[in-house]
């Protein structure tokens, strides 16, 4: 019985290392090519992290968890078109001003979660443009998963903005989920009124 036991455990032990190996390969063969819709997320992840990291009193592995967000952000750019390009260049230069004053030990609350939002925003801009190429194309399922992602977005940025961006941004996210639940997002133009507001925010509060 015993011996059943340890050949059952076993058993269990190979098919979680398999499971586990599986989704390290199947990740880093996205992170080698990665799209808006593949790892979509990962920056907020890493944000979130260092944000994390850095109120522990945890400075270096902030940097470190930044200086992934940008690389990553690096990465998804090249899978935009010239326009959300543009927004996402702006949002890697105001995390990489946020990074320099991390490593001289003047950084703010203020000016670290402006710049973050701002990433969060960046990127929802992008899948939002992503997501009208894939409507354009008859991709619909592809396309209600960049809206998906482009919301994600919108939510991760309402933790850090503040004050009229945050009043501004939830106003967004209620578009956004207008158009999702009314099923609107074959009409391009309302996607583009999000893009839009979008934009306007993250032009509002570029870091000089």
């Amino acid at each position: 019985m015993k011996v059943k036991n340890i050949y059952y455990a076993l058993f269990l032990v190979i098919i979680f290392v398999s499971i586990f190996f599986y989704f390290k390969i199947d990740r880093e063969k996205k992170k080698k090519n990665p799209t808006i819709t593949d790892l979509a997320l990962e920056p907020d992840v890493l944000i979130n992290t260092a944000d994390r990291s850095l109120h522990d009193h945890k400075k270096l592995a902030a940097i470190a968890f930044l200086d992934d967000a940008i690389e990553m952000m690096k990465l998804l750019e090249k899978d935009g078109d010239d326009v959300s390009m543009q927004a996402i260049e702006l949002a890697i230069k105001d995390l990489e001003i946020v990074e320099e004053h991390i490593k001289a030990e003047d950084i703010n609350d203020d000016l670290m979660y402006e710049a973050f939002a701002d990433a969060m925003n960046s990127l929802a801009y992008a899948s939002l443009r992503v997501s009208e190429k894939l409507i354009q194309e008859g991709k619909l399922k592809e396309a209600d998963i960049t809206l998906e992602h482009a919301m994600d977005h919108l939510q991760n940025s309402i933790r850090f903005a503040r004050g009229e961006q945050k009043e501004d941004e939830l106003v967004i996210v209620a578009h956004l989920q207008e158009i999702m639940d009314n099923h609107l997002q074959n009409d391009i133009s309302k996607i583009d009124e999000v893009m839009a507001e979008i934009d306007s925010v993250v032009q509002a509060h570029v870091i000089k």
